[in-house]
């Protein structure tokens, strides 16, 4: 990471200690990093991103991808289909898009043995009872 912290130096045009003001961190701090001795914390991670929104963070965290975020965006508009071919397009009229697929929910119903009340109790605050008992027919 070491590595990509100094490509984004060379590429501003920072020396160590400019570079270091610059994101708002101490110089001795951007030197132990420099050095090898402290790996870069979360936060020099973010004031460098926030300090240079230009760079990916993909890039900077990772290794991955273009340095700056302009080559992704370059690289993702070479992916893209022109306007004119776009399904969007009124060029396209013709061309009709699917139905969302929607998900059905599933209800899964058990059935149990049918039940008849035989007996209520009621109890009172008084710890006293009363029980009623259904005649059956």
């Amino acid at each position: 990471m070491k590595e990509r912290i100094l490509k984004v130096m060379e590429t501003e045009g920072y020396s160590q200690a400019q570079f270091a003001a610059e994101i708002g961190i101490q110089r001795a701090a951007m030197s132990h990093i420099i050095s090898g001795r402290n790996n870069p914390s979360l936060d020099v991670l973010l004031k460098i991103l926030r300090r240079f929104p230009s760079v990916s963070s993909d890039w900077l965290l990772f290794g991955n991808g273009p340095m700056m975020k302009t080559a992704q965006i370059a690289e993702a508009a070479e992916n893209t289909l022109p306007l004119s071919e776009s399904p969007c397009s009124p060029l396209n009229e013709n061309i009709t898009t699917p139905p969302v697929h929607q998900e059905k929910e599933m209800v899964i119903t058990v059935e149990k043995p049918a039940k008849t009340i035989s007996k209520i109790m009621v109890f009172y605050t008084d710890n006293t009872f009363d029980t009623y008992t259904l005649e059956k027919k």
